[in-house]
């Protein structure tokens, strides 16, 4: 006979509430099977071993860039050598370790990509501000073309996200062909407007009209061939 947990009034096998308090009745006979079974329940214990992994080899970096700012600064009091490069070394190391932390997924996806990118665009800012030019590189070269790749990969990033169960075969590679078609175009914009002073698209032109070409060749494909040869297909590239 078993009992009630709470009250200790005697009650019958299998009985799931205590008739007296409506306590639940714990079913010992289903937890001594799980304790004594030849094939106990599998836990999965990646996350933590990855997470694991990820903090250490995050640890280790961090404890070199450390060290080798730490170095750098002991360098310059013995020895004061070239004051500016070592600011551009010492900026590098900062940077390449922020980058690193969000390249690490510590944030979610959107926090880490938008962390990168103000990560890189400070940068700039600072290789500028310490080479001290007057061309103005920063505002006519470094920070458009950094907007326009973060731009480029979150359209990217968009139409994967709602073409990822489709064919990789083909939504893929025509994804890619957009992002570089809009890199090109954006390029050579860039570098018209600052050289001429006006927009003249000359060979992204060209890309664009080979990529265009060759998406509509991958659709055209994808689309007309059978659906069991498109099967096979998927099916023989693991895709």
């Amino acid at each position: 006979m078993a009992y009630c947990p709470k009250c200790g009034v005697e009650v019958e096998h299998g009985v799931k509430k205590c008739p007296l308090c409506d306590f639940p009745i714990p079913d010992l006979d289903e937890a001594d099977e799980q304790e004594n079974s030849k094939y106990p329940q599998a836990i999965n214990t990646y996350s933590e071993d990855h997470l694991g992994k990820k903090n250490l080899a995050f640890f280790s970096i961090g404890i070199i860039a450390l060290s080798m700012v730490a170095i750098i600064g002991v360098v310059y009091m013995v020895y004061p050598w070239n004051h500016v490069l070592l600011k551009y070394i010492v900026l590098s190391i900062i940077s390449v370790f922020v980058i690193v932390f969000f390249a690490m997924n510590y944030l979610k996806p959107n926090y880490n990509f938008w962390g990168a990118y103000i990560t890189v665009v400070i940068t700039c800012y600072c290789i500028y501000r310490i080479g001290e030019t007057q061309n103005g590189w920063f505002l006519n070269y470094a920070l458009p073309i950094a907007t326009l790749v973060y731009v480029g990969i979150s359209l990217f990033r968009f139409v994967y996200h709602h073409t990822r169960h489709k064919s990789k075969f083909v939504f893929i590679p025509t994804n890619l062909i957009i992002f570089i078609i809009i890199m090109a175009i954006g390029l050579d914009g860039i570098i018209s407007l600052n050289t001429q002073g006006w927009l003249h698209l000359t060979w992204s032109l060209i890309v664009a009209a080979s990529g265009s070409c060759i998406i509509v060749i991958l659709q055209t494909i994808y689309h007309r061939i059978p659906e069991k040869t498109r099967k096979i297909i998927e099916k023989k590239m693991h895709l």
